[in-house]
């Protein structure tokens, strides 16, 4: 048994928006390539790849199949990108049923397509569902849906069986984690809570795995926004869990400091500078720890006297988001992304181009385990695995 403290919803299939989905759905759906913790480039559903001038060519695997078992061909793999990415599919032409070649720049002479997006999760080879259910994929589990006895719990079988587990997977309230390891009910626990791993630690016969640093709180700023002394190691105590201070803990530079070369639709927001801005800091109230960073923040006088703290709903913190009215805004991202520019057109408003990105903290889940479990694995953006990146599929 899987047990998360997430929603998953298959709408959002396969592109995963949290990270209980980015874990489920990873056992479900392939991309062309994969890579590895370190980097390494890895098959996924093509088995081969060359440069050519100007393009890339894929060759897909004789054997790649769709859970229903229908064999996946070039058109499918253009397809299944059409629904997601338009100008990549523009920029793919099917040779034959197993060859793909990709034009290494989008059309009109645009940036070159990062080699690295072809292991995407946004580009996962999938089809759709009769009834609109699960979208079909090629990965080596295959999920309906929940079964009639047990409609809380989703059920992934292995496509075919050669040693893996049939996963059951339940989204458990926060408050019910530990209920779920005291009773014994949860052979994989994904948690960032403090409490429960203290919990846990306690218990017989589970280990705890702490994951990579996946995640970053930000401080998105719109044009015309100075912040102050962040003292940013004073803001781990804000966190619900692991932190660190995300300043200087990766040589690379985050994806998100580069965004202004990106296609963002242009200047947004409200007009005016500062002063018909909103002088508060706003967060999703849903969470706790951008909640307790905001306030933090207003304590510290990041952005001046008299700015305060606000907690919207999902759905007002989107919306709020997009139109760039607040002095301030605390989200979460993914720390790693495989193409940044589709990234930022996603998770980030277009007027962050004119204006900035402030990293806070980076910050981890853990992996409460059963100690008799197999070895997990991890992807190049800490996306966990149940099977060795090196295993047939």
């Amino acid at each position: 048994m899987l047990a998360v403290t997430e929603r998953i919803d298959p709408a959002h299939a396969p592109l995963p928006r949290n990270d209980a989905e980015r874990l489920v759905f990873a056992q479900l759906y392939e991309t062309l390539l994969r890579l590895d913790c370190q980097g390494r480039t890895l098959p996924g559903v093509a088995r081969s790849w060359s440069q050519d001038g100007d393009r890339w060519t894929f060759t897909l695997r004789e054997d790649a199949r769709f859970w229903d078992g229908a064999p996946v061909t070039a058109l499918d793999v253009v397809a299944a990108w059409r629904s997601r990415d338009s100008s990549l599919a523009r920029a793919a032409t099917a040779a034959d049923n197993h060859t793909l070649s990709v034009r290494r720049r989008s059309e009109g002479g645009g940036p070159e397509i990062p080699f690295q997006m072809f292991a995407d999760p946004a580009l996962a080879v999938t089809k759709r569902a009769p009834g609109g259910n699960w979208p079909i994929g090629t990965g080596r589990f295959w999920l309906t849906g929940a079964e009639a006895e047990t409609p809380d719990v989703l059920v992934a079988r292995p496509v075919a069986r050669r040693g893996l587990p049939v996963i059951r997977i339940t989204s458990l309230p926060p408050d019910g984690a530990r209920d779920a390891l005291d009773a014994g009910a949860a052979d994989m626990l994904v948690v960032d809570d403090p409490a429960t791993l203290e919990y846990a630690a306690r218990l017989r016969g589970y280990t705890d795995v702490p994951l990579e640093w996946s995640r970053t709180y930000v401080l998105l700023l719109p044009a015309g926004e100075r912040p102050g002394d962040l003292r940013l190691e004073s803001l781990r105590e804000a966190v619900h869990g692991d932190a660190r201070p995300a300043e200087g803990s990766d040589e690379a530079r985050p994806w998100f400091a580069d965004v202004e070369h990106c296609e963002l639709g242009g200047p947004s927001g409200r007009d005016g500078g500062d002063a018909s801005r909103r002088r508060r800091i706003v967060y999703n109230q849903a969470d706790r720890s951008a909640a307790d960073l905001a306030a933090r923040l207003v304590g510290l006088g990041v952005l001046g006297r008299g700015t305060g703290a606000a907690g919207l709903s999902g759905t007002a913190f989107e919306s709020a988001l997009r139109a760039g009215g607040d002095a301030g805004y605390v989200l979460e991202l993914h720390a790693r992304v495989y193409d940044p520019c589709r990234a930022a057109a996603t998770e980030l408003p277009a007027w962050i181009a004119a204006g900035k990105v402030v990293p806070l903290l980076d910050v981890r889940s853990h992996a409460v385990l059963r100690r008799a479990l197999p070895r997990l694995w991890s992807d190049w953006d800490g996306t966990l695995r149940f099977a060795s990146p090196s295993a047939s599929p």
